[in-house]
């Protein structure tokens, strides 16, 4: 190893070590590693249309938590998330000189609520409706077709980021 490699994987070494101890100095954490944003209870009931990719994604994140399980019965779980509805929009925004649609409006709306084992509203029924913006042009259609699809997981898994952060929130009653 030549002397001006080895200096140089010395000065890349040092700057990573320098680089890793600042951001944990500084208190940077990847959202969702920090104990306040755990949920702080055991057990949640999901009631969800079984098999939707919004149930599998809220379960995959409910079971992310490490310390929160998935009950099978309602009665038993300490939290109760249910999903009352679920739908996409595609609203027109633009149309160009001709009459053609330039541009849509994504809008993605969730309704739910959170409940403990004797029904008491933990969080009310709430509306979460995020909304994209997709540009459209018909000579790239099947392109547009998948990006519109993309663009509602985005939304989708946005959502349930926003659930779980809601869930955070919830102390249990000691």
């Amino acid at each position: 190893m030549t002397p001006n490699r080895r200096l140089y994987l010395f000065a890349a070494c040092t700057v990573s070590a320098l680089l890793l101890t600042s951001l944990s100095g500084c208190g940077f954490y990847l959202r969702g590693s920090t104990p306040a944003s755990q949920i702080s209870f055991d057990s949640v009931y999901l009631e969800a249309a079984k098999g939707t990719p919004l149930e599998r994604e809220l379960r995959r994140s409910i079971l992310s938590q490490g310390n929160t399980t998935l009950a099978t019965d309602q009665k038993t779980a300490a939290v109760t998330l249910r999903i009352l509805s679920e739908a996409q929009e595609r609203k027109i925004l633009t149309l160009n000189a001709q009459g053609q649609v330039r541009e849509y409006s994504l809008i993605y709306r969730i309704n739910f609520e959170a409940a403990d084992k004797e029904n008491k509203k933990l969080l009310p029924a709430n509306e979460l409706a995020l909304q994209a913006f997709l540009s459209y042009s018909e000579s790239q259609a099947l392109a547009k077709e998948t990006e519109e699809r993309m663009t509602y997981d985005d939304l989708r898994r946005d959502a349930v980021s926003q659930i779980m952060r809601q869930l955070s929130r919830i102390k249990p009653e000691q």
